[in-house]
């Protein structure tokens, strides 16, 4: 986009916010932020204190399937807050200069780096990465043709639909669903901080919150970089209010916060990654995995296997895959049910039987065996990622799903930056699981110290002497 016509988006949108009802803080102001992938965001002009108002919004102005133009009847047929937060965007959409939001939506992205839009090639540069299996864009198909299309075709005239054809909905139906992914927040009804914003709405939209959300005009301008964050927004009973959670020096920018997220999903949902977020990134073990390991080194027979893993699912311990995370995650590194899982697994016969007679879990705390296990689990992992060094190879990154346009410089641009920011996604996972096998070597050691130390007593040997993992 031009820088002309950026700006004048911004201006006109800074008009829109103060007819609106909007009160925005003179200490403030709307940056572009595009030299730093960024887009627009806010910055501070002035000092601003710990906790004060840097705007509020009237709750007319949020942009909400109650508050939209849609026909009641229409959203009725929508349980689902994010679908009937996208059939109200895309009404509004659709109406143009007549929305009332019209000035809003004009700012909003119509490009992504979101994993929903990267092309299958692109999605190489993160193989052995498990955030690949959560994009949900096949799901987010079916619920679109499914749910959403016959809503639009029935009700044709509202939407101004009749010359879209299926698959050009499903495109507004994407962007409009990734706009909501990254912007949206929940709408509390009480002046407690909200609860932010919601995963992937194609993979968790039945993750339990039933309440409406809505686009927050200007509040969903922050940037969020981790630690960084420095602002919050409040609610009450008829406007929200933006406030800063620390001072603020003159020129530095406003964030606003999405969590202890990994890298990984920071950029599924987000569509970037920063340094910030590296501390919080996860590697996930499947539990096929943990299982492959258990056969390969005849730790159990299959029909064994399976009998303990039947045991586990009835104490409500097995799961499909648990997220190994950094040494220095405040919540340990290996979790517990992981744990008790080659706990349960490396038990001699006896003992499982015993645990199995008495409905109990062993210990979240691994011994010798278990750690060997687990040990052998983590480098098996490691086996499936590629470095991106070698994910490139000699191959021009030009040439990566361009159709032939290799010299599209806009295409070119798009590829090397999203390979880099898998390249960092990767790279973060290798580093854990790295970190996760020299705990776990470091932990056979002080076993094999400890048994030497005993001069032979070779009954404490089996098995070995518990220890936690942090």
């Amino acid at each position: 986009m031009a820088d002309g016509d950026f700006n004048d988006k911004t201006t006109s949108f800074v008009i829109w916010l103060q007819r609106s009802g909007t009160s925005v803080s003179e200490k403030i102001t709307i940056a572009d932020l595009r030299q730093h992938t960024a887009g627009r965001g806010v910055v501070a002009v002035d000092n601003i204190d710990e906790d004060e108002e840097l705007f509020s919004i009237p709750r007319s102005a949020i942009l909400t399937a109650e508050n939209s133009s849609l026909d009641v009847e229409v959203t009725k047929q929508v349980e689902d807050p994010w679908l009937s937060l996208i059939l109200a965007m895309i009404c509004e959409y659709q109406l143009g200069q007549a929305s009332k939001w019209h000035q809003y939506l004009d700012i909003l992205p119509h490009e992504f780096d979101t994993l929903m839009y990267w092309s299958e090639h692109e999605l190489k540069f993160l193989n052995g990465s498990a955030v690949v299996n959560k994009i949900g864009k096949e799901t987010a198909n079916t619920t679109f043709t499914d749910t959403l299309i016959p809503i639009v075709r029935q009700h044709a005239a509202t939407f101004k639909a009749d010359d879209l054809s299926d698959v050009e909905l499903l495109s507004v139906f994407h962007r409009m669903g990734s706009i909501i992914m990254a912007y949206a927040f929940d709408l509390e009804s009480t002046t407690q901080p909200p609860q932010g914003e919601d995963d992937g709405w194609e993979e968790d939209s039945d993750a339990g919150s039933v309440l409406p959300k809505g686009m927050v005009p200007l509040a969903d301008m922050l940037n969020a970089d981790a630690d960084r964050n420095n602002a919050k927004l409040f609610y009450e009973d008829d406007k929200v209010v933006m406030k800063t959670i620390k001072t603020v020096k003159k020129g530095e920018e406003l964030f606003n916060d999405y969590g202890p997220l990994p890298r990984a999903d920071v950029l599924r949902r987000y569509g970037y990654v920063t340094e910030n977020y590296a501390k919080y990134d996860v590697v996930e073990i499947p539990l096929e995995l943990v299982k492959e390991v258990v056969v390969e080194q005849s730790v159990l027979s299959k029909p064994e296997l399976e009998s303990r893993l039947e045991y586990l699912e009835e104490q409500g311990v097995a799961d499909d895959g648990y997220d190994v995370a950094r040494e220095a995650n405040e919540d340990g590194q290996i979790p517990e049910e992981l744990i008790v899982l080659v706990e349960t697994l490396t038990l001699p016969q006896d003992g499982f039987a015993k645990l199995k007679k008495k409905e109990k879990l062993p210990e979240p705390e691994l011994s010798k065996n278990s750690a060997q296990l687990l040990e052998q689990v983590l480098m098996k992992r490691q086996r499936q990622y590629n470095p991106p060094s070698k994910q490139v190879g000699s191959l021009s990154i030009t040439e990566f799903d361009m159709g032939g346009a290799d010299e599209d410089p806009v295409g070119v641009a798009r590829a090397r930056r999203r390979h880099e920011m898998a390249s960092q996604v990767i790279m973060g996972e290798i580093g854990v699981l790295g970190e996760a096998v020299a705990s776990m070597r470091k932990l056979l050691e002080g076993h094999d110290t400890k048994r030497k130390a005993e001069n032979g007593e070779t009954s404490s040997a089996q098995g070995g002497k518990r220890q936690r993992t942090k």
